[in-house]
């Protein structure tokens, strides 16, 4: 990319336009379900190209000569961001054709090689292709970058309750979450998969933050459908290891908090009372069994009338 005049060199053949309607509806279509932005207009924005995503997805062939002139004349991004963004655009065209050039031009160019893990990374998450998209940007290569909009893309796109993408990205890359949003998301994803790994993951946190994410999962304990498995997750959080503070925030929640008007909040206290040893009849035989199965049913342990 030493001059405008390498775009035919790059590009080769236009025709057929690789960026035809259904293609270009395609990636709009993207870009909706992607909270409103490709990825590729997140790395647009962080380099200061905007301006650019006007022209992406390009309509025709002058308009995608004028995106690749648009980006090579910035002034605000790297030599090899800019390459990067190009073997991007031939990433598109490799799909449509079934030809080679992104790879072909990422070696004439001396792309560094994190560079075309990253880009290809961000290419699948915008074609939907999760599974792929994480074979690349879990690479220890790279340094994290566009974490929270990963996380919260992975979560949200989570289909029937299975987040092993977003956890599986979350535990391999260690990143740091900078937005409440996403924070919440993940957290959210890790208390419906574990209740044990999510309390451990309050408390990594501090003091203000520790208790809001604690009460989190307490809530998204008792909001659980009833079932076998939300008894499970309740029995789960009632027998976690409290210190001092947890015990007063869980029984804060519970007794006076936003848990005391749920249906399961009074089961769930007894519950705790059960497992710490101070409940009146905590040792008579099958109380366990009477209290989870009031929890799986929503009668409170008590007989239907």
């Amino acid at each position: 990319m030493s001059k405008p005049s390498e775009f035919d060199k790059i590009f080769g053949s236009l025709d057929p336009f690789p960026y035809d309607r259904s293609f270009v509806q395609h990636l709009e279509s993207s870009r909706r379900s992607l909270e409103g932005s490709l990825f590729i207009d997140r790395v647009l924005k962080a380099l200061n190209l905007s301006k650019a995503t006007s022209h992406y997805p390009p309509k025709n062939a002058d308009a995608l000569r004028q995106l690749y002139l648009h980006i090579f004349e910035s002034k605000n991004a790297t030599i090899h961001h800019k390459l990067s963004v190009v073997f991007y655009l031939l990433l598109d065209i490799d799909d449509r054709n079934g030809s080679n050039r992104a790879e072909a031009y990422a070696r004439n160019a001396s792309i560094p090689q994190k560079y075309r893990i990253f880009m290809r990374g961000l290419w699948h998450m915008d074609a939907l292709q999760f599974d792929l998209a994480l074979q690349y940007l879990t690479h220890p290569s790279l340094e994290p970058d566009f974490v929270d909009d990963i996380i919260t893309v992975l979560v949200r796109h989570a289909k029937n309750g299975d987040y092993r993408l977003p956890l599986a990205y979350y535990h391999t890359v260690q990143p740091m979450i900078q937005s409440s949003a996403a924070l919440e998301l993940l957290f959210d994803a890790l208390a419906r998969s574990s209740v044990i790994d999510a309390f451990q993951f309050s408390r990594s946190h501090a003091d203000f933050m520790r208790r809001q994410l604690f009460q989190r999962l307490i809530m998204s304990v008792l909001r659980s459908d009833r079932s076998d498995e939300s008894a499970e997750r309740a029995l789960d959080l009632t027998s976690l290891p409290f210190d001092s503070e947890e015990e007063q925030w869980f029984k804060e929640c519970l007794e006076n908090g936003e848990g005391k008007r749920l249906p399961a909040a009074k089961d769930t206290l007894l519950m705790r009372r059960i497992a710490t040893g101070h409940s009146g009849y905590g040792g008579e035989a099958g109380t366990w069994g009477v209290i989870l199965e009031g929890f799986k049913t929503g009668n409170g342990g008590r007989p239907l009338a």
